[in-house]
């Protein structure tokens, strides 16, 4: 059964980019997994090298049992839309290294989120369309409200709920999916 793309009414050239992520293979061998996981991590290795001079480094800071280093880039579109591209490269210190890849639409405001990142041997991709979500929280407190133990409980009932809906979309097959070399070279 294929499940429906997500309804995306975007026209700006910050979309059309981001298009490359639709769909996944949760078919792919553990070779042809193997070989994404490489293929990724020598493109966040080379992006840092061709970027160095842009790179931040925290030293047991931002993580307090590792080294972590991201880039930040910006890349504007014809229509003034732009996509932000976030790579980072942990080391912990027990050894484990952590490469991941962040590709966010922006067109006035957040609309498309794609994180890339290796896990068990395999690059995972979690989709994240902001556009379908609502604004605003409801039943968040305002600024201008004071803190209540209710409006706290509901905050919780609400990440509790997301949780859920992450852990069924990934059960779906809609979020946490494999991916294949393929789509690597189109993050390059």
């Amino acid at each position: 059964m294929e499940l429906p793309k997500p309804n995306n009414t975007h026209s700006s050239e910050a979309a059309k980019r981001m298009e490359f992520a639709e769909g996944s293979d949760p078919e792919l061998t553990t070779e042809e997994k193997i070989r994404a996981a490489k293929k990724f991590g020598d493109l966040v290795l080379s992006t840092f090298l061709r970027f160095a001079g842009d790179a931040k480094t925290y030293d047991h800071t931002v993580l307090e049992d590792g080294i972590k280093s991201s880039i930040l880039l910006e890349i504007p579109q014809e229509d003034g839309s732009r996509v932000l591209v976030s790579v980072e490269s942990a080391t912990l210190d027990n050894g484990d290294e952590k490469r991941s890849v962040r590709i966010i639409e922006l067109d006035g405001g957040d609309k498309e989120r794609h994180h890339y990142y290796i896990e068990d041997d395999q690059v995972l991709r979690y989709d994240d369309n902001l556009a379908e979500q609502p604004r605003e929280l409801r039943g968040a407190p305002h600024p201008e409200e004071s803190i209540s133990i209710e409006g706290i409980k509901r905050a919780l009932d609400m990440c509790r709920n997301e949780v859920e809906n992450r852990k069924l979309e990934q059960q779906m097959g809609l979020n946490r999916q494999p991916v294949g070399v393929e789509e690597i070279s189109k993050l390059a």
